[in-house]
């Protein structure tokens, strides 16, 4: 075999610049997902850049670096989050009240196999003229034996 007539200092240039612009170029990607992830400023744009949104009330989406965006209340529909001037409320959608105190209410963001059973419920006025759920028969036995948690999936508020 013949060897190169390229001098050894000459191979080694060439190396430590293909190292060079490789370096660059990966610096270079890095910078550009970096400046796309602080572009984002709201929900729609987070959404919109595929990352994950929680199943909460509103709804919340949450960028690799932290930052959680929340789904604008004025942008829901509110034929399906108020009747008659009551709303659901709360993380987990678990509370019924009025809809003027709906923008005000913060909760915790826990799961309890219970709030499943709200998905279905009427949130609307009360004999009282109080916003409540209404106690049907399907929702009080739901109550009584809540559906089971699925364990092996991770809960997503």
């Amino acid at each position: 075999m013949q060897m190169s007539n390229l001098p050894t200092t000459t191979l080694i240039g060439i190396a430590v610049v293909l190292v060079v612009i490789g370096a660059l170029l990966i610096a270079f990607a890095q910078n550009t997902q970096e400046g796309q992830l602080l572009s984002i400023t709201n929900f729609d744009e987070c959404a919109a850049a595929g990352y994950p949104i929680m199943e909460s009330y509103p709804e919340q989406c949450a960028t690799p670096d932290g930052r959680t965006f929340f789904k604008d209340r004025q942008n829901l529909d509110d034929s399906s989050m108020t009747f008659n001037g009551c709303a659901v409320a709360g993380c987990s959608g678990q509370l019924c009240v009025s809809a003027e105190e709906a923008a005000e209410v913060i909760t915790t963001c826990e799961y309890r196999a219970e709030y499943a059973c709200y998905r279905e419920a009427s949130c609307e006025p009360q004999a009282d003229g109080m916003c409540g759920w209404t106690q049907t028969l399907e929702l009080q036995s739901c109550l009584a034996n809540p559906p089971a948690i699925d364990s092996s999936e991770p809960q997503v508020f």
